[in-house]
């Protein structure tokens, strides 16, 4: 499922099935050109994927398609992570903000080599280390081919952790609030039409609850408080027992 995020409003665009035989990864490639083949190019800047499209191919459909990318950088890319482990390991970080109550550090350089399969002229790559109030730890690296004029390190960490938007405002709550993976056809075309249907379904109660109901200056409702102010208003008057 291709999901827009960025925007403080995160939209399920289409879906992509694949099966015996074929790869979520083949399948991302797909629905990366139809998309914006459909919507053009100019309605997102960037894709930001999981380690596993960090990959030569996809990284080059993005290209193709004018998108840049933001992608994870995990051991499926064993030279360039080791190469960055050993450079940012012997040096302070080139930024340190804060976010909310966690203290953020980041790393960043933009001139390792490509590996060999890859059309890049160099990988920028950064490291950051989310220090938790609880004194938890989160390091993660990142790679791009967005350049440091084009993006600087605390923009770049924010477009980054986007990926939780697509992990739990797009597969979460399509999985958990509108039963995405509890479908009982079978077939290839019923199966498909049924997540499309979902997925608007998705797509027009969050642009409702978020958009239209947002009215005065009350903060935008979650889906549960939603829930919970309208059962509120359905629910008749207590009796009186006085």
């Amino acid at each position: 499922m291709a999901t827009i995020v960025g925007t403080g409003l995160s939209l399920p665009v289409d879906v992509e099935p694949y099966g015996p035989g074929d790869s979520e990864y083949a399948a991302g490639q797909r629905v990366l050109r139809r998309v914006v083949e459909s919507l053009g190019r100019r309605f997102a800047q960037y894709a930001v994927v999981d380690g596993e499209f960090a990959t030569a191919p996809f990284l080059h459909a993005a290209d193709a398609v004018g998108l840049k990318v933001i992608a994870r950088l995990k051991l499926n890319l064993p030279e360039l992570l080791q190469a960055a482990e050993a450079r940012f390991s012997h040096r302070p970080p080139n930024r340190t903000f804060k976010n909310g109550s966690d203290r953020i550090e980041i790393w960043d350089a933009d001139d390792f080599d490509p590996w060999e399969t890859l059309d890049w002229k160099t990988v920028r790559v950064i490291r950051y280390r989310q220090h938790k109030a609880d004194g938890t730890i989160i390091e993660a690296y990142w790679l791009t081919n967005f350049s440091t004029h084009q993006v600087g390190s605390e923009s770049l960490y924010y477009m980054a952790k986007a990926r939780w938007e697509v992990e739990n405002q797009g597969f979460n709550d399509a999985k958990n609030r509108y039963g995405f993976e509890h479908i009982t056809h079978h077939h290839a075309n019923s199966l498909l039409v049924c997540w499309l249907l979902l997925i608007l379904a998705l797509t027009l109660e969050r642009l409702y609850r978020l958009r239209y109901l947002h009215r005065g200056n009350h903060p935008p409702h979650s889906a549960i408080a939603l829930l919970r102010i309208l059962r509120l208003s359905l629910a008749g008057p207590s009796a009186d027992t006085s």
